[in-house]
């Protein structure tokens, strides 16, 4: 398996080969980070899926009817 990340700061795309890459899933915190390679950028990539959460509780799908 090939894991590729895109910075969202710079754009710059990494793969897993080229780079010594870290992608860190926390499934404690329900984070997925990532440190950006490009040495002009360094950029701390985050996405917070524990915020994600709390918004699907409080706005939930509509129910769907059968008919």
């Amino acid at each position: 398996m090939q894991i590729a990340v895109r910075c969202s700061e710079c754009g710059n795309i990494f793969k897993q080969d080229e780079n010594d890459m870290c992608l860190e899933i926390d499934f404690r915190e329900k984070k997925i980070s990532y440190i950006c390679r490009n040495s002009q950028c360094k950029y701390e990539n985050i996405l917070d899926l524990s915020n994600w959460q709390k918004q699907q509780k409080h706005s939930p799908l509509p129910k769907i009817a059968t008919m």
